[in-house]
């Protein structure tokens, strides 16, 4: 793990690094680097008001590793947007006339967007203005321009900003952190002094048009550490963790005043963003699927609850609609929710079996509509090899075998 940080005695911001073998408890690493160094974990001094603003892992590129640096000129009030480059983590190289941004500070992050073929450098526009674009590139030398993906709106409360979001792509989607500045008093001025930062979720189909989920803190430092910083995230087998910083001071002085910063490292299951939940322990829970076409293998569920069956019904035309055609679901033989085995646990990857040892794989090329049931408990995802359809959709394939075009 690479950071950083700024104390009296550095005279300015140095870069760190840490190891881990468990990626939970870091201790400091001793690095052999040739350069003059004050610590023995140091990696270098950053430029004079510079902070890193992200690193990146290129797998693709020829230097692995790049890490966008954000210079700050208080003099003329803007911000240098600098880019560095290395192969192992330890030695960087500043990449003449790079401009990542148009004076953007952090929060920053990036991802290579598989749909578009693009890197994707998440950012506000410039210094000073909360609020969250982007900017693309291919080769890491040119480029395009700013373009604004998300921002606040009426539902959120009063003097609410949106201070940046970090994001990342996950199996197909690409999902963000977006720190909203709140918990503001009314002021005439800027908006400085006093505030915290919490981390809403949002989402993305492609990478470039954004969304914000249920609008409430998703990641926080609750009331001990009120202003969070996220900046990395690394996947495991059943969770993902995130890293990043909190400070136990509000915004505005967590800047000022050096020595009140944490590193911190938050955990979550895996497809754990959101979740159906029952409403009560002693209630069942029934969520019905849009149809789907089946292209093979079994149902994936991550589930933590009692009582868990799987119903499969496959879906046909019905012929009472003038003007249209519309799918109708009947109930498959030996795949019902009473065929099904009840499994009752916590899994990050169940697969529904049945007493007659029938299986979803032995209904490739159907449209079928899934009935989970369950009690007590939560449904975290769902997954498997098929294309969600809508109607008109379904039909035109089972028709003629033509499928819609998927992003």
């Amino acid at each position: 793990m690479l950071y950083f940080g700024h104390a009296a005695e550095f005279g300015g911001k140095k870069l760190f690094a840490a190891i881990s073998e468990d990626g939970v408890n870091f201790s400091p690493e001793r690095i052999d680097l040739t350069t003059d160094r004050s610590y023995d974990h140091e990696i270098m001094s950053l430029p004079n008001g510079g902070e890193v603003a992200f690193i990146y892992e290129d797998t693709k590129g020829t230097d692995r590793y790049k890490m966008l640096m954000s210079e700050f000129q208080p003099d003329t009030f803007t911000v240098k947007d600098t880019l560095y480059t290395s192969k192992d983590l330890l030695h960087w190289e500043l990449q003449k006339n790079v401009s990542w941004g148009d004076g953007t500070e952090p929060l920053v992050s990036v991802y290579y967007n598989k749909h578009k073929s693009n890197y994707t450098v998440i950012q506000r526009p410039f210094w000073g203005c909360r609020t969250v674009g982007c900017k693309t590139t291919t080769d890491w030398k040119s480029f395009t321009g700013y373009r604004h993906v998300l921002g606040v709106d009426s539902e959120d409360e009063p003097l609410t900003e949106l201070y940046g979001m970090y994001a990342f792509e996950y199996d197909g989607m690409y999902i963000g952190m977006a720190h909203m500045y709140n918990d503001l008093h009314s002021e005439y001025n800027a908006k400085y002094l006093n505030g915290r930062i919490d981390c809403e979720l949002a989402y993305s189909y492609d990478g470039e048009y954004w969304r914000r989920s249920l609008k409430e803190p998703f990641l926080s430092g609750g009331s001990e550490c009120p202003m969070v910083w996220l900046c990395g995230m690394t996947r495991r087998e059943n969770d993902l963790l995130f890293y990043g910083s909190a400070s136990e001071l509000m915004h505005g002085p967590a800047f000022s005043e050096p020595g009140h910063g944490r590193l911190f490292v938050y955990r979550l299951r895996k497809d754990g963003f959101i979740a159906f939940e029952s409403e009560d322990a002693f209630t069942p829970s029934r969520i019905i699927t849009r149809e789907k076409v089946w292209n093979g293998g079994e149902l994936h569920l991550n589930v933590n609850a009692e009582n868990v069956t799987v119903g499969v019904y496959e879906t046909y035309e019905s012929i009472d609609v003038p003007g249209n055609s519309l799918g109708v679901a009947k109930p498959l033989e030996g795949y019902q929710a009473e065929d099904c085995i009840p499994f009752s646990g916590d899994s990050t990857d169940h697969i529904p079996q049945y007493r007659n040892g029938k299986t979803l794989s032995q209904l490739v090329g159907k449209t079928l509509v899934l009935e989970i049931n369950y009690q007590n408990g939560r449904l975290y995802s769902v997954s498997g090899d098929y294309i969600d359809v809508y109607n008109t959709e379904g039909v035109r394939y089972r028709k003629f075998g033509i499928l819609p075009e998927t992003v």
